[in-house]
């Protein structure tokens, strides 16, 4: 047997946290390196342990799944991200895996289902059960029907500066910190993005940027 898999558990929920490090930590192959209950720990604590996969919550009080696996894709690509999420969340889903997610698993799933994605992802393959790939298709060819052409759209400093904060993995909070505006301005700015673009998320507006140049370089 080779290395036991390094894991890092992401969830607010202190019972489902805990049970999950006790049983995967009682596998051979499994050694549980922290948790955390939320996104911002999860990120000061990860660069330490250097966990080989990290399970994630979508939904945490301060930085969500999605924003998480983002920093993690942006400043540690080698740890393979699995999210724990809920079902019939199609958008998320894309989501996630635009962040670099490389797995995705309803919280109702079975312990011995977690299991195998995690020797999975750890093996560099990617999950999402078929369900959940049929409708990431069909919500995929909905999307390119959808799009219309953003060559005319123009963006203003503010939004632009918006959309760098974005890309730097910050939320909304911290955005309006590092600007020195109000919360909501930053929501409305970002609403207005979306908006503005026929885009559906966060993600892609950033992802649009960068194919436009309009990210700062570091």
């Amino acid at each position: 047997m080779g290395e036991a898999v390094r894991l890092y558990i992401v969830d607010d929920n202190r019972i489902l946290r805990e049970g999950l490090a006790s049983m995967l930590a009682e596998l051979d192959d499994f050694t549980v390196v922290g948790s955390a209950s939320s996104g911002l720990k999860a990120l000061e604590e990860i660069k330490d342990v250097h966990p080989d996969v990290a399970l994630i919550d979508i939904g945490m009080p301060d930085k969500d799944g999605i924003e998480v696996t983002l920093a993690l894709y942006q400043t540690m690509p080698k740890i393979k991200v699995i999210i724990l999420g809920m079902p019939d969340l199609t958008e998320e889903i894309m989501a996630c895996i635009e962040a670099g997610a490389v797995g995705y698993i309803l919280k109702e799933a079975s312990f011995d289902h977690l299991v195998e994605i995690i020797r999975s992802a750890q093996r560099g393959e990617s999950f999402c059960s078929p369900r959940m790939a049929a409708s990431l298709f069909s919500r995929v060819a909905e999307l390119m029907g959808e799009r219309i052409p953003q060559s005319s759209v123009k963006l203003t400093p503010r939004e632009v500066e918006i959309i760098n904060k974005i890309a730097d993995g910050l939320s909304n909070k911290e955005i309006a910190r590092h600007l020195v505006i109000e919360l909501q301005t930053v929501k409305n700015h970002v609403h207005n993005i979306l908006d503005k673009l026929q885009l559906h998320n966060r993600l892609e507006a950033v992802q649009y940027a960068r194919e436009k140049k309009l990210l700062k370089k570091k």
